[in-house]
C-alpha cells in the first residue's frame, strides 16, 4: 500500500516532484563575433601598356622623269625636315627658325636660304629707261575625288592638283605653262609642324633677253593642309615643249625616332654664300682637282688705279665664282710680282695668269648718253683692262678692256643660266630638271611635294633672274666691267680651241 504523505492520499513521490526546484543562474546570451571578413577576390595582372608609337616620320620615295631616275627620303621632326637626295646632298628645313639649309655632303658645305617674308610686298621692278612689262599669276587647284585607300597604315585620299599660268597681253614672258597632278596623299599626325619650306607668293621676275623688261608674279594656291604626297603621276607643260611626265612613288613610309642632331649643321661644314660654291667639286679657297684637257686660269690680285675705291678682295672672289658658274676652272693665286706669279701658277697647274686694272671710274649720269638712257645720275661706269699671259710668256694670249655701260646691269659678278646648265655637277638634279621641263622654279614650288619644293628652292636660288638696281657703287660698276670681260675671255678661248 502506497505511503500517504501528510496531505492526505497524493502519493509521497508525486509530491515530491511536484515540489519547487532549486533556482538556475539565467543562461547567458550567446556572444555575436565578427563575421571574418572574406578573402578579397585576386585582382589579374593588368595588361602591359601600349607603346606610345614614334612621334618621328620617315618617308623613302624613288621619281622617274623619262629615262631618269633618283629617289630620295624625307625625315621629319616636329618643326625640322631634313630632305636628302640620294648620297650627295641635302636640305635641312627649320621651320621655327623660318630658314632652309642646303648641303652638299661630298665636300661639306652649306648655304643658308631664309624664308621670305609672305606678308611683305614684292619689290617694283627696277626701271631703266622706259618700263615695260606686266603681270603674270599662276593659280593652283586642289581637287579631293572623295576616293580612300589603305597606304601604309594610313587612309590616303586621292586628290587632283593643278597649277595654270596666265600671263597678261603686255607681260614680258607669255609662254603657257600647267602642272597636273593625279596623286594619293596622307594627312600627316598632329606633331608634325613642318611641311617645308613655304612656296613664294610674289616676286618680280626680269626678262632674261631685255634686262628692261620685269613681270609681277603672283601664285593664287589654297590654305596649306598637312596632305604628304604618297605617290602621284605628274604631267609638265611648258610652251611649245612636249609635255614631261613624272611619276612618284612612296617605297617606304613608317614612325621612327629620330635624332635631332639630323635636323642642325654639322660642327665641321662650312659655310658658303652662293649655290656655286655649294655644288663646286671643292671648298672656297681651295683648288679643286684639274680635270684632264681642261684650262684652269690663275686670277691674281686686282689692282685699281682709278683714283675711286672698290673693294678689291670681293671682287676677286667673285670672278672666281662668275667662271665657275661659266664651267671655266679659275683659282685665285696671291702672288703680286710677276716671278712669284709664275712660280704659283706652275705650282697650282695653271695655263693662265689673268691679270686686272680699274683704270677708270666716272659718273655717266649727266652726259648725253645718260639722258638718252634715263640712267640716273647717281650711276658709275667703271673701266678695266685685262691681259690672259701664258706663265713665262713675255706677251699675252688675249687682251684688252671692258666698260660697265650706263645701263641697268648686275651688282654680283654672275650670269643667269637655265636650269640644265645649274644641275650638270650633280647628278640627281638632271632627274628634277627633267620634270620642269623649262617650266619656271616658282610654279614647280606650288606642289604639296617638299622633295620639290626644296629642290626648286635651290634652281630658283641659282638661276632666278630677279632685279638689280642700278650701278650706284664703285663694287657693281666694277663688278659689270668684269662681268663683259669673262664673257670676252671665255668666247676668245673656245676660239683657240677650235
Amino acid at each position: 500500500m502506497p505511503r500517504l504523505s501528510a496531505f492526505g492520499a497524493i502519493p509521497l513521490v508525486l509530491f515530491l516532484s511536484a515540489a519547487p526546484l532549486q533556482a538556475q543562474p539565467p543562461k547567458k546570451p550567446p556572444v555575436k563575433t565578427a563575421p571574418k571578413p572574406k578573402p578579397a577576390a585576386k585582382t589579374p595582372p593588368a595588361a602591359p601598356a601600349k607603346p606610345e608609337p614614334p612621334p618621328d616620320l620617315s618617308v623613302a620615295a624613288s621619281y622617274v622623269a623619262g629615262s631618269k631616275t633618283t629617289s630620295s627620303t624625307v625625315l621629319m621632326q616636329g618643326a625640322r625636315q631634313r630632305v636628302s637626295y640620294e648620297p650627295t646632298q641635302a636640305s635641312i628645313q627649320q621651320c621655327d627658325k623660318r630658314q632652309s639649309l642646303q648641303l652638299n655632303l661630298e665636300t661639306r658645305v652649306y648655304l643658308v636660304m631664309p624664308y621670305a617674308d609672305a606678308s611683305a610686298a614684292a619689290p617694283p621692278p627696277v626701271s631703266s629707261g622706259k618700263k615695260k612689262g606686266g603681270s603674270i599669276t599662276y593659280t593652283t587647284t586642289v581637287t579631293d575625288t572623295g576616293e580612300k585607300k589603305p597606304m601604309f597604315g594610313y587612309t590616303a585620299r586621292h586628290l587632283k592638283t593643278s597649277v595654270v599660268k596666265e600671263a597678261s597681253p603686255d607681260a614680258c614672258d607669255k609662254k603657257p605653262e600647267r602642272v597636273e597632278i593625279d596623286g594619293w596623299y596622307v594627312d600627316l599626325p598632329a606633331a608634325i609642324a613642318c611641311v617645308g619650306a613655304p612656296p613664294p607668293e610674289k616676286e618680280i621676275r626680269v626678262d632674261p633677253k631685255d634686262a628692261s623688261c620685269s613681270d609681277a608674279v603672283t601664285y593664287v594656291r589654297p590654305s596649306g593642309a598637312s596632305a604628304y604626297p604618297i605617290g602621284y603621276t605628274m604631267v609638265t607643260s611648258s610652251g611649245t615643249d612636249a609635255p614631261v611626265t613624272t611619276t612618284m612613288e612612296a617605297t617606304d613610309v613608317k614612325a621612327v625616332k629620330l635624332d635631332p642632331a639630323l635636323f642642325e649643321v654639322p660642327a665641321d661644314f662650312v659655310a658658303v654664300k652662293t649655290p656655286t660654291q655649294l655644288t663646286a667639286d671643292h671648298r672656297p679657297g681651295e683648288d679643286g682637282p684639274k680635270k684632264p684637257g681642261t684650262i684652269r686660269i690663275g686670277v691674281a690680285p686686282l689692282a685699281n688705279t682709278s683714283g675711286q675705291p672698290a673693294t678689291t678682295k670681293d671682287l676677286d672672289e667673285a670672278l672666281i665664282e662668275s667662271f665657275e658658274e661659266a664651267n671655266t676652272d679659275a683659282v685665285l693665286l696671291h702672288s703680286t710680282t710677276q716671278a712669284d706669279l709664275a712660280a704659283e701658277a706652275k705650282a697650282r697647274s695653271v695655263d693662265f695668269i689673268l691679270t686686272n686694272t680699274i683704270s677708270e671710274m666716272k659718273r655717266p649720269g649727266k652726259s648725253m648718253l645718260g639722258k638718252i638712257s634715263g640712267t640716273s645720275a647717281e650711276g658709275l661706269a667703271a673701266k678695266v683692262d685685262y691681259a690672259l699671259v701664258a706663265p713665262g710668256m713675255p706677251k699675252p694670249a688675249i687682251s684688252g678692256s671692258e666698260k660697265s655701260g650706263t645701263s641697268m646691269l648686275q651688282i654680283a659678278v654672275s650670269a643667269a643660266k637655265r636650269v640644265s646648265q645649274f644641275v650638270t655637277p650633280l647628278g640627281y638634279m638632271k632627274t628634277f630638271a627633267a620634270m620642269s621641263g623649262n617650266a619656271a622654279p616658282g610654279m614647280m614650288r606650288q606642289t604639296q611635294d617638299p622633295v620639290l619644293s626644296s629642290v626648286f628652292a635651290l634652281v630658283d636660288r641659282a638661276t632666278g633672274v630677279k632685279p638689280q638696281p642700278m650701278l650706284t657703287s664703285e663694287d657693281a660698276a666694277a663688278a659689270a666691267a668684269l662681268q663683259k670681260e669673262i664673257e670676252s675671255i671665255i668666247a676668245e678661248l673656245k676660239k683657240k680651241k677650235t
